[in-house]
């Protein structure tokens, strides 16, 4: 998809005009719709910046509705994947995360070009995260996706990254990594990529979950509740892409990037009910639910990113009790910090992706400190404020740094057409975290 800018409507070409006084969810939803839309080549103007359009600058209006017409645009590309094997993922990406060859021109009497080609990275960047989640989990393990990850960074100079296996996991007592893995005929791993910045200022660490499939372990979930557990990898699939963006549009400020890879597996290794597990920050857990091991891999990779960042973000689809609250279309967000929660809820407004915060607090985190052989427990017998309380585990392990946990389980999947988005993996909070990254 190739976006042009021209100052006044060429003739002879169809024109799309947005109504007036659109908030950002309603353009959003007008590009999805026209990014969904294509499917044949064409060309055609869209006269969508002119003032009392969006409430917001043209150039800001341009970034926002490229980034949401290359969201709507995406479709997995079927086909490309007959042609895929191991270690060529990244090279055929680009027929992957299919958009229509198409020509988009915007037209707005101001300078625009700057924005569009920020927004054209984001719905990019958005839309490779997308394409690793809507992968075959045989076709991305955790191998797999190592080796795309440092075929990424080999094509940018300003990132490094550093991938820490079984060997080194077990040195540095990862024991939650290794605890879920333990059951996987692939090893374990954990990425740590670095983005410099231009200049001085605090680091942002990104934490994305990466359980490349879930099978629920010896507590094995029901075929229905199976179905899509590849998308469990896509809080990890952001958080590498999110480090892509950031390379490509040369953002300012400086990001550690942390990707902790595991499967969730049955076998005669597998993690039982009851078993005591050593995390890497020294403190015992008690396995209570071998279905809630995101919360282990998250929390060997909080306390990595903690000691290496100013303030912590981390992504995953943790909690199907955070989905029954909020539904698929809000993404529930956790945080310690009343100023890092304000910038959140800004982020979130500002880039169309609804948020609704939810409580942490002793009432919860004490459901944690029943076990009589750890330090604490991994889950609650109860039931009772799922993702608050796995919420209230999380923040055990990011040392007092200012955190912000987004638990994306319902959004981070289009489940049903809805002629907006194609079914599969929506990259949910990308733009979000994106803008955040800047604040």
């Amino acid at each position: 998809m190739k976006f042009v800018h021209k100052k006044e409507m060429q003739k002879n070409i169809p024109v799309l005009t947005l109504d007036e006084n659109q908030d950002r969810e309603s353009l959003r939803d007008s590009a999805n719709r026209l990014g969904y839309a294509l499917r044949e080549d064409c060309q055609f103007d869209v006269d969508a910046f002119a003032e009392g359009v969006f409430d917001g600058p043209a150039g800001e209006a341009a970034e926002f509705f490229t980034e949401c017409l290359l969201q709507g645009a995406y479709r997995f590309g079927r086909e490309a994947l007959k042609l895929c094997c191991r270690g060529n993922v990244y090279a055929l990406r680009d027929r992957l995360a299919a958009v229509p060859d198409v020509t988009v021109c915007l037209v707005s009497k101001e300078e625009i070009e700057e924005a569009t080609a920020k927004g054209e990275a984001l719905g990019r960047c958005r839309n490779y995260a997308r394409m690793l989640g809507d992968l075959p989990s045989n076709y991305l393990t955790a191998d797999d996706f190592c080796l795309y990850a440092e075929q990424l960074v080999r094509d940018r100079p300003s990132l490094s990254l550093e991938i820490y296996r079984d060997r080194e996991l077990t040195e540095m007592g990862c024991g939650g990594i290794l605890a879920v893995n333990q059951a996987s005929g692939t090893p374990a791993a954990l990425l740590h990529l670095r983005y410099g910045g231009k200049g001085k200022g605090p680091v942002t660490a990104l934490v994305g979950k990466g359980v490349m499939f879930d099978s629920g372990g010896m507590h094995l979930k029901s075929m229905g509740d199976m179905e899509g557990m590849k998308y469990d990898m896509c809080g990890g699939a952001d958080v590498l892409c999110l480090l892509e963006y950031a390379a490509d549009i040369s953002c300012a400020f400086p990001l550690e990037g942390v990707i902790p890879l595991a499967e969730n597996a049955v076998g005669d290794r597998s993690l039982r009910m009851g078993d005591v597990i050593t995390m890497l920050s020294g403190r015992t857990v008690e396995v209570y639910n071998t279905d809630a091991e995101g919360r282990l891999l998250l929390g060997d990779g909080l306390f990595f990113a903690a000691e290496r960042g100013d303030r912590l973000i981390d992504l995953g689809t943790l909690t199907c009790s955070c989905r029954e609250a909020l539904g698929d279309e809000t993404t529930g967000f956790f945080c310690n910090e009343e100023a890092l929660a304000d910038l959140v809820e800004k982020a979130a407004a500002g880039s169309g992706e609804p948020v609704w915060r939810l409580p942490l607090g002793e009432r919860y985190k004490r459901q944690l400190f029943w076990t009589k052989t750890a330090d604490m427990a991994n889950y609650m017998p109860d039931k009772k404020a799922g993702a608050s309380v796995a919420g209230c585990f999380l923040e055990e392990f990011t040392k007092g740094k200012p955190w912000a946990h987004f638990d994306m389980v319902g959004p981070a999947v289009s489940r049903r057409e809805n002629g907006r988005l194609q079914t599969g993996a929506t990259g949910t909070m990308f733009a979000a975290v994106a803008k955040l990254l800047e604040m």
